[in-house]
């Protein structure tokens, strides 16, 4: 549970920076993945099955190439954050946190754009539906 906590921490700190100045803090989710890798390599989170952390590195990965081609309109900054949730969650639990936090900016801005709030075209933070995930997969 203390490394959900951990990984909350984290998430938390990105999540406000990029609701607030549409920027990912680098430097955090760099400690992040560093701090998840000592703690793998220390046996802290079980065995460390190579197999495992390679398929927790698959969402982070297809973000950055999603950011690639479409010249960053998603931010290289959400590859980053889940490659460290991916690190720290293992791959079922990140691909749990990241459709539930695509899910849920999805309804968002649907609503948005259905009520006029919102353009086409504008920009919506990420991390902070990804933490969201993360509280809906703690429970599981």
């Amino acid at each position: 549970m203390w490394i959900e906590i951990v990984l909350f921490v984290f998430l938390a700190v990105c999540a406000v920076f990029d609701g607030f100045s549409r920027r990912v803090p680098l430097v955090v989710v760099w400690l992040g993945i560093l701090t998840a890798v000592c703690l793998r390599i220390n046996g802290v989170m079980g065995e460390t099955d190579l197999m495992e952390v390679t398929l927790s590195l698959i969402p982070g990965a297809g973000f950055f190439l999603l950011g690639f081609l479409t010249r960053e309109k998603v931010g290289y900054g959400d590859g980053w954050a889940l490659l460290m949730i991916g690190l720290f969650v293992g791959a079922f639990r990140c691909f749990l946190i990241l459709l539930v936090g695509l899910m849920a900016e999805s309804a968002v801005a649907i609503v948005l754009l259905a009520v006029g709030k919102i353009k086409r075209d504008r920009e919506i933070p990420f991390l902070p539906f990804l933490l969201l995930g993360m509280g809906v997969a703690v429970c599981f």
